[in-house]
């Protein structure tokens, strides 16, 4: 079989066209991303109150302290340079996510042990 320059061209051509033709992959959330986890978050958390009523206190308190500092930023937001509004909005949105993650690792808990329980039963 040989090779041919029309062949190759080809080729190349074709390989450069499947490339081209899927949209890039968005590196950055997008806002609605974010209000979806939120509201996951939500939704979550208001499951623990029935599933984990401790555990449902434990990140309440958690989360009032969380909207606490979000209140007195946004309330202070004018007066705050620019860099220290940033790294306070980062932070916020890290903790948040942290204790969002733990909401969803109890819920996952206590769902497993809720199955372990119910095979022990059979």
């Amino acid at each position: 079989m040989k090779f041919l320059p029309a062949s190759a061209a080809i080729l190349s051509a074709a390989l450069a066209l499947a490339g081209c033709s899927a949209r890039p992959t968005a590196l950055v959330a997008t806002k609605d991303d974010a209000i979806d986890k939120n509201q996951q978050c939500y939704q979550e958390f208001s499951a623990l109150k029935q599933l984990n009523p401790d555990a449902y206190e434990t990140y309440r308190a958690q989360l009032a302290a969380i909207n606490e500092n979000y209140v007195l930023y946004k309330s202070n937001a004018s007066a705050i340079d620019g860099k220290a509004a940033e790294v306070m909005q980062t932070e916020i949105d890290r903790v948040l996510s942290l204790v969002c993650f733990r909401i969803n690792n109890a819920i996952y808990s206590n769902m497993l042990q809720r199955a372990q329980g119910l095979h022990s039963q059979l």
